[in-house]
C-alpha cells in the first residue's frame, strides 16, 4: 500500500515517479529503505491488481486509481489514507498468488537510486 500511496503522492502529470522519489517516500513514512525485493512484489502487485502502470523507468497511478481516490479531500491524513486504501483493496481484489515479474527495474538501477537518494537526503 505504501507504494501505491508514494505513486499517487509523486506522481505530477504524465512523467510519473522515480525510483529514488519511491525509496524517499517509503523511507520518510517507514523510516527504512525498502529491499529490491518488496520493491518489486509491491510493484507486480500493484501492476496486477491496475492501481499502477510503468512508463518507461517511471511508475504512474492508474486513472481507475486516480477516479477512486478523487472521492477523497486531497489533504486526507496518511492513516485515514491508508485504511481508505485498505478497505477499497480489501472489497476489490484478492490477494495476487503467484506474480510474473516483470518489472522494468534491475537491482542495479535500484541500487543506483538508493544511492542518489542517500546522496541527495544528507
Amino acid at each position: 500500500m505504501l507504494l501505491i500511496q508514494a505513486v499517487y503522492h509523486f506522481d505530477k502529470g504524465e512523467e510519473g515517479v522515480s525510483l529514488a522519489n519511491l525509496i524517499g517516500y517509503v523511507d520518510y513514512e517507514n523510516h527504512s529503505i525498502i529491499t529490491y525485493q518488496e520493491l518489486i512484489e509491491s510493484i507486480e502487485s500493484a501492476k496486477a491488481c491496475g492501481l499502477i502502470e510503468t512508463r518507461g523507468r517511471k511508475l504512474k497511478t492508474t486513472e481507475s486509481f486516480r477516479r477512486w481516490r478523487s472521492n477523497f479531500p486531497k489533504n486526507l491524513s496518511f492513516a485515514k489514507e491508508n485504511a481508505e486504501l485498505l478497505n477499497f483493496l480489501n472489497q476489490n481484489y484478492t490477494k495476487v498468488k503467484e506474480l510474473k515479474s516483470t518489472s522494468n527495474f534491475s537491482e542495479e538501477e535500484f541500487n543506483k537510486a538508493v544511492e542518489e537518494y542517500i546522496k541527495e537526503s544528507r
